[in-house]
């Protein structure tokens, strides 16, 4: 412990410097208010859906419900990230402390997983909704739904702990420069100035190992949808019941290849952060959730019609 704190006082200063985005100043203005605009997007747009789900007697089934969390974990996660980044584009000051940094890294991965967690969660109920219609109301009762969402959250925090204890007890040495505009165990990982090979092998495996089982489920799920949908005589009636899919379907690409990109490679691999990634599953994901839930949605976007026209009438 001593010499973690000698080394952190002699190099570091306690604190990490998040390089963000290396802009000229015209162009750094341009950034901020795009990221303005994408903060507004993903807040309201998330927003609507939880207040049209609430407030349309027709939308309060499992399926919905889920959904109303799914953005209510989009918009702290993307509060937790844009926010932050926002500020040190406007005023360049990108210091970070040790305790900010492993927070931020414990939310983070917190909202991820309990995302993915509750994404499985979503198919299961697709999947006893097409497969056992009869059964949907009894299966999928209130109190199961609500069992789920708090072992979805749960699960995901204890996930985070996990790793992010792991990771807090390494020592931090050399040079402090995070490239990238939040904290994230990859990049802290590479600062650490000993062997992080059992850290990145625990990291790995729980990731890898909780990420199979989810997609495992997800993706047979979605095999006995197909059986389901494919047996359907009418082509309406097929599109019918895909379209209570698609838009999950979508969420479920969107989320887990950006997320895998960032998380599954080994950092002792990676040349540099991805930013990209990054961008995709902490920023643009929460935003697009909501838009492709109102576009590829029948009830949804009735919903929404009908709450714009009453908004529009008064």
């Amino acid at each position: 412990m001593c010499q973690r704190q000698m080394l952190w006082n002699r190099t570091t200063g306690k604190y990490f410097i998040l390089t963000g985005f290396s802009l000229s100043s015209d162009v750094q203005v341009a950034v901020f208010a795009g990221f303005l605009l994408i903060y507004l997007i993903a807040l309201f747009g998330n927003l609507i859906v939880i207040a049209v789900i609430r407030t349309t007697k027709k939308l309060h089934n499992p399926m919905y419900f889920f959904l109303c969390f799914l953005s209510f974990l989009d918009i702290v996660s993307v509060s937790v990230t844009v926010p932050r980044m926002l500020k040190d584009l406007w005023t360049q000051q990108k210091h970070i402390s040790f305790h900010e940094c492993i927070t931020q890294v414990f939310v983070i991965f917190s909202l991820t997983a309990s995302e993915a967690l509750l994404l499985t969660v979503m198919s299961y109920d697709r999947y006893t909704a097409i497969c056992h219609p009869l059964n949907y109301t009894t299966l999928m009762s209130r109190q199961l739904c609500i069992n789920m969402i708090c072992l979805s959250l749960m699960g995901g925090m204890l996930f985070s702990f996990v790793n992010t204890f792991l990771v807090s007890q390494l020592p931090f040495c050399g040079h402090n420069r995070i490239d990238n505009f939040l904290c994230e165990f990859p990049a802290l990982l590479k600062l650490a100035c000993s062997d992080t090979l059992i850290n990145e092998i625990v990291i790995f495996i729980l990731a890898g190992g909780a990420g199979s089982v989810v997609i495992g489920i997800i993706l047979t799920s979605y095999i006995h949808i197909i059986r389901v949908i494919l047996n359907i005589p009418s082509a309406e009636g097929k599109r019918k019941v895909f379209s209570t899919c698609s838009a999950h379907l979508m969420v479920v690409f969107l989320f887990f290849g950006t997320g895998a990109a960032t998380h599954l490679t080994p950092p002792s691999s990676q040349e540099k952060p991805d930013k990209l990634a990054s961008l995709f599953y902490t920023v643009f994901t929460p935003m697009l959730n909501p838009v492709i839930y109102s576009l590829r949605n029948e009830d949804v976007k009735q919903a929404l019609g009908k709450a714009f026209h009453k908004q529009s009438r008064y």
